[in-house]
């Protein structure tokens, strides 16, 4: 019962975000990241990615010798793929859109664990027949 609560409640809250972005004037989502503030400082999305833990991600699941480019490559399509974005590896629009977006400052993978897809196999799981708990 809960799962299905909090499947439902994702769903009402993604309708309401994607009806919110398509309004005129609506959220940044409908924006393109460089149209967001032309006077911001530009966005360093290394820095992002190494705070978020997906530089040392992708570090420790690369050979040894790994160029950076391959390590930034591996980096971008794990936050793409935890994100639900299509993982090419290409820092687009679309991904820096959502790197850009306030969010919480705990890291997505630590010790070189992705916690994102821990957090989504516990939601995708099936829940117990009664009376097995």
């Amino acid at each position: 019962m809960a799962a299905k609560s909090i499947n439902i409640f994702s769903l009402i809250f993604l309708i309401a975000v994607v009806v919110f972005a398509t309004q005129p004037g609506g959220s940044v989502l409908a924006k393109p990241a460089a149209e967001i503030d032309a006077h911001a400082p530009p966005f360093d999305s290394k820095s992002f990615l190494q705070s978020y833990g997906y530089l040392e991600y992708a570090r420790l699941n690369l050979e040894i010798g790994a160029s950076e480019e391959q390590i930034l490559e591996l980096a971008i399509k794990t936050y793409q793929e935890n994100f639900g974005i299509s993982p090419t590896g290409i820092l687009d629009d679309e991904t820096l859109s959502l790197m850009t977006m306030p969010r919480c400052g705990n890291p997505d993978i630590y010790g070189g664990v992705n916690t994102m897809k821990h957090r989504r196999a516990q939601f995708d799981e099936k829940p117990a027949p009664a009376g097995r708990r």
